[in-house]
């Protein structure tokens, strides 16, 4: 099966668990052909007559660096495969340091609403992602869409330079589990032209952030960074979880 994988940064682990697979002859019966651009450079393409190609000449060379080409010709491929483009649990965390809703225990000092509104307004906001965007205008092809994976459970301890987006505080409260559980149905519901495939359980930890081994060494592999600082990308044993997941999702749909 052709497949078209489209994303941002996150891309660099499906890249080198795919090429590790490869290796070791253990990949599944697909033929990907990857297409890149840093953080929401992806915003800046354009469908056209079958065609998807970037409007800006820096996500063209991204596109041939990784792709071989700077243009996408829809019907060349059988399936797409959407990674990361902005969707991300760090929204739901910041609802949730200011709101609660039924069944969630850290409810005290927060705007306390109905879980129906919580569902709407989040479903809302993850459908004016560029996923969402991205999806639509691949909308009448097979299309399957990962998330931005959690960020690595060590980030919890609080690093210098590190960002604080309320892991500790949701994870303390025993609510892990249920905005784990409320993020794979918002973003879900989000996508009306592709199918979310969520973050293999095997990798998650706390139920919204990413057990240390899919972390380990992703400074190095994909941020060029050292002494591990980077706790938002994964590594490849990480997409080395997700291929297997992927042909048998592309089959049912």
């Amino acid at each position: 099966m052709r497949i078209c994988v489209i994303g941002n940064s996150h891309i660099a682990a499906l890249k080198l668990g795919w090429d590790a697979l490869q290796a070791s002859g253990q990949a599944p019966d697909l033929r990907p052909t990857f297409f890149g651009a840093p953080s929401d450079g992806v915003r800046h393409v354009r469908v056209e007559s079958g065609v998807l190609s970037p409007k800006r000449k820096d996500i063209a060379e991204h596109f041939r660096t990784m792709g071989g080409t700077d243009r996408i010709r829809l019907d060349d491929y059988d399936a797409f495969f959407l990674i990361g483009l902005n969707v991300s649990v760090k929204r739901i965390l910041r609802f949730y340091k200011t709101h609660a809703w039924a069944g969630l225990k850290g409810t005290a000092g927060k705007v306390l609403v109905h879980p129906g509104f919580a569902r709407d307004f989040l479903t809302e906001r993850y459908a004016d992602t560029l996923m969402g965007v991205t999806a639509g205008h691949l909308q009448g092809r097979r299309v399957l869409a990962l998330a931005e994976p959690f960020w690595a459970e060590w980030v919890r301890k609080g690093q210098k330079d590190t960002p604080e987006y309320g892991w500790d505080a949701a994870i303390t409260a025993g609510d892990g589990p249920a905005l784990g559980a409320m993020f794979r149905a918002t973003v879900a519901a989000s996508l009306p032209h592709a199918q979310f495939l969520p973050q293999p359980e095997a990798t998650v930890a706390h139920g919204i952030m990413t057990a240390l081994p899919y972390n380990k060494d992703a400074s190095r592999l994909i941020s060029g960074e050292g002494g591990g600082t980077d706790a938002a990308h994964m590594n490849g044993d990480f997409g080395q979880a997700i291929w297997p997941l992927v042909l048998p999702a592309l089959r049912a749909m």
